[in-house]
């Protein structure tokens, strides 16, 4: 059984009125209340995916200047380097300029850095090696923002620098031919919101006059690179990441059919989560073994045949990258495997591999709750990557504690640093002590945004409209419910034993679901016993045979028993938490008329499995007995923990508001 922290969700699945004159399922209508989308025309603007989301490219400050640039070079036939990133969205955007600008006829070369002898961004034996070349102009993707040194220095050979970028912008910006960023102050941009890629692509647009051509030929790069850099799926990234998606699924360029392919999952259903899942780690695996060329090779292949030998070293390179993470996981809990940390996790070694060290930091910072630094250590120095948990600045912690770091950069959640060995231990007392002194804030690990009451919700159709919200990912994330009071039916693993098939029931209606890495010794639940459980749903396809499925977050025991009891013992019922389950005055009068045609008499444990009670959440039942209780309709006492009401009929008409617990949760 997990101990995970659950959020009580706002909303449940009743029917909303408005929403279904307008045709919408009732499962989606409540996905999107949860969501503040209180109306359908909201809805409409919410889930709109298309061409009329995308903005002008002339409205990104320096287009014009960068237009003008790049037109001169095509025309003088100046040789271009387009210097890219040696993650996703890096390589999408430097693979999608390099084809632009050959198919224009421009003599140009792809750089992106080593990064482990250059790291992020542009350096200076970089410009010097490109000039060597004849490269007369640099164009950066997804980088470059705060290269001011660098800018100077190539200018200073006769280059000029084109940087487009979507990172932060430092108050002094390089003095470049053009500067291309959505987040600049002076932008009238409507959207910051861009990866690299999606400026890249802007900037073709802008020279081409026109996004048509641009889109059918980039979109699946743009979608690629976009999801893979965790930018917010809303907006024009909600258009451009669902026509990429599209091209995906119908017509990939040979790289991307061939690296589905090879991962065994061509004929599979694609949705953002391939993206992230399947198609990010194999191209991220070139950048953090420090052969990107693998990569760009792949995304310009002209043919399927071609592709298929990149793909093949792609996925190679991920397994090789599996195995360093492995390595580097297995060591790391070696040494934490007799400590229960308290403060942030600080670990050193000199057989890691540079480039996974963030991949097992992030792991462990799940793992632990914790925030965790795992650093790289050769004779002289020290290279780590740093991750964060819920909401601890990791930014301002490094800036804390820099008087024993080389250097530091990034941001909040995500970070790397330069140390000497000799400084580690000094400087994990010191993260230590920030640490306790600004502790992060506990926030629940699991938010359901709908308590599903009707089983019939979850109908075929119902779960399929949910595909309105796609494509989901970072700002638009997949619907997340939960049901209250389940039994679960059965317990099956498979996967040899790494996943669980679950088979629950809510009021009669069975439900199948996956677990992925839980077992039956973990799960903290029996056969038989009253579940509540968290869940995103899906439709399974399986020999043509369509049904819903119930991909698992968690499940626990359920908690309606201790509820139910504390709302009739206790004298301060916390009404925010329970006003989701507040009874409607009909509802009232069909809980008393209930207990009368019961005999006038009622014990809470009969009322959660059933009977003609059934149709009533238990919560919403307990309020009810609390407040008729309150009005002297009901006798409540608790006898060897269970609540026994008995009817109390004296004739007269009784006035709901004079329930102080109606009162409160109708106010």
């Amino acid at each position: 059984m997990g101990q995970i922290d659950w959020k009580m969700p706002c909303v449940t699945d009743d029917i909303d009125k408005d929403f279904s004159s307008a045709a919408y399922k009732p499962l989606l209508s409540a996905v999107l209340r949860a969501r503040g989308i209180d109306s359908p025309e909201k809805a409409k603007k919410y889930l709109r995916r298309d061409r009329t989301l995308l903005c002008d490219p002339m409205q990104l400050s320096d287009m014009d200047k960068a237009v003008s640039r790049i037109e001169l070079a095509i025309q003088s036939q100046q040789k271009t380097a387009v210097y890219g990133d040696y993650d996703v969205d890096g390589i999408t955007s430097a693979c999608l300029l390099y084809d632009y600008f050959q198919s224009r006829g421009l003599d140009c070369e792809v750089y992106i850095p080593d990064r482990l002898d250059e790291g992020y961004g542009i350096n200076i034996k970089a410009i010097e090696a490109l000039h060597s070349r004849g490269v007369e102009l640099i164009v950066t993707v997804d980088c470059g923002i705060t290269a001011i040194s660098e800018t100077a220095f190539a200018k200073s050979l006769g280059m000029d620098m084109i940087i487009t970028d979507h990172h932060e912008c430092p108050l002094l910006l390089p003095d470049a031919a053009a500067v291309v960023d959505p987040k600049r102050s002076d932008s009238k941009y409507p959207f910051e919101e861009l990866a690299g890629v999606g400026v890249a692509f802007k900037l073709v647009c802008a020279l081409e006059k026109s996004s048509n051509a641009p889109l059918e030929r980039y979109a699946d790069l743009i979608a690629v690179g976009t999801i893979a850099d965790v930018m917010p799926l809303i907006g024009e990234n909600r258009f451009l990441a669902y026509l990429g998606l599209e091209k995906l699924r119908n017509n990939p360029r040979p790289g991307f059919a061939a690296l589905l392919d090879e991962a065994g999952a061509l004929k599979k259903p694609l949705s953002a989560s391939t993206v992230g899942f399947t198609l990010a780690p194999r191209i991220n695996a070139a950048g953090r073994l420090c052969q990107t060329e693998t990569a760009v090779k792949l995304l310009l292949s002209k043919s399927y045949e071609e592709a298929q030998v990149w793909a093949i070293e792609l996925c190679a390179l991920n397994r090789r990258r599996q195995e360093l993470e492995m390595e580097v996981w297995k060591d790391a809990m070696a040494v934490l495997s007799n400590t229960e940390p308290k403060s942030p996790i600080v670990l050193e070694s000199e057989s890691w591999h540079p480039g996974v060290v963030g991949i097992a930091a992030s792991r462990l910072t799940e793992e632990y709750k914790l925030p965790t630094i795992m650093i790289c250590v050769d004779d002289e120095n020290g290279k780590g990557s740093c991750r964060s948990y819920s909401d601890f600045n990791l930014f301002d912690a490094l800036s804390a504690c820099s008087e024993h770091l080389v250097s530091f950069g990034g941001h909040a959640f995500a970070a790397g640093l330069n140390i000497k060995p000799e400084n580690i231990d000094t400087f994990r007392i010191a993260l230590a002590d920030y640490y306790s002194s600004n502790p992060p804030t506990e926030h629940p690990e699991l938010e359901p945004e709908v308590l599903i009451c009707d089983p019939a919700t979850l109908s075929m159709e119902g779960v399929e409209a949910l595909s309105e919200l796609e494509p989901c990912g970072s700002g638009n994330k997949q619907a997340l419910l939960c049901i209250f009071g389940a039994v679960l039916e059965s317990v099956s693993p498979i996967g040899n034993g790494k996943h669980l098939r679950l088979r629950i029931s809510k009021k009669g209606v069975p439900f199948d679901c996956v677990f992925f890495s839980r077992t039956a010794e973990n799960l903290g639940a029996f056969e038989g016993e009253s579940v509540d459980i968290c869940f995103t749903p899906q439709i399974n396809e399986f020999h043509q045979h369509k049904s819903v499925q119930l991909l698992v977050n968690d499940i626990r025991k359920s908690e309606i028993p201790k509820k139910c009891r504390g709302i009739i013992e206790e004298n301060d019922v916390h009404i925010d938490e329970f006003r989701l389950f507040r009874p409607e005055r009909d509802e009232l009068v069909y809980l008393w008329r209930s207990i009368k045609r019961l005999g006038g008499r009622l014990e809470l444990d009969e009322c959660l499995q059933g009977s003609e009670l059934d149709s009533m959440e238990p919560m919403k039942i307990c309020l009810g007995i609390r407040i008729l209780s309150e009005l002297s309709l009901l006798d409540v006492s608790i006898i060897n923990g269970r609540v026994q009401c008995c009817a109390r009929d004296n004739g007269e008409k009784t006035e709901l508001d004079k329930s102080p617990l109606f009162r409160l949760l109708w106010s």
